[in-house]
């Protein structure tokens, strides 16, 4: 089913989106617009490209995806983005990438798995299959 990954930032991220292709002929990838186009050119799916601070232009861009994966990383000023773009969207599977406490405002969401990570976690496989699964059980797992 269709996936998209929202703000993939490192070479890590280009090493999951990948893996995601082979597991998901239908992945589309919105990326910050300040990201570097050699970054961007790098990245497998379909690419949207935008202000990443724009729930409008998320949700517009995840349109007819199942599965949401959102990157918040140590960005905290994502966190009211992501839940509007997620409140607006279609998606019926939300993971949530971060290493920022879980609040409830983002817990109390529809369809949501919560990974928290630290710098040196690997989630590379949890997301994998988190994407993959015909069910998913888990509203958080602890990376850390």
């Amino acid at each position: 089913m269709p996936a998209i990954f929202i703000n993939p930032n490192s070479e890590n991220h280009l090493d999951l989106l990948h893996l995601l292709k082979n597991q998901n002929e239908d992945l589309r990838v919105f990326v910050s617009e300040k990201i570097s186009k050699e970054f961007i050119e790098r990245i497998p799916g379909k690419k949207a490209i935008g202000d990443i601070y724009d729930d409008s232009h998320i949700y517009t861009a995840s349109e007819g995806a199942f599965c949401g994966i959102f990157y918040e990383g140590s960005d905290d000023s994502l966190r009211e983005v992501f839940i509007k773009s997620i409140n607006q969207s279609s998606l019926k599977r939300v993971i949530w990438i971060s290493n920022i406490k879980e609040s409830d405002e983002v817990i109390n969401l529809k369809y949501l798995t919560y990974i928290l990570i630290s710098s040196a976690s690997d989630y590379t496989n949890t997301v994998l299959h988190l994407e993959e699964v015909e069910e998913v059980e888990e509203k958080f797992i602890d990376l850390t």
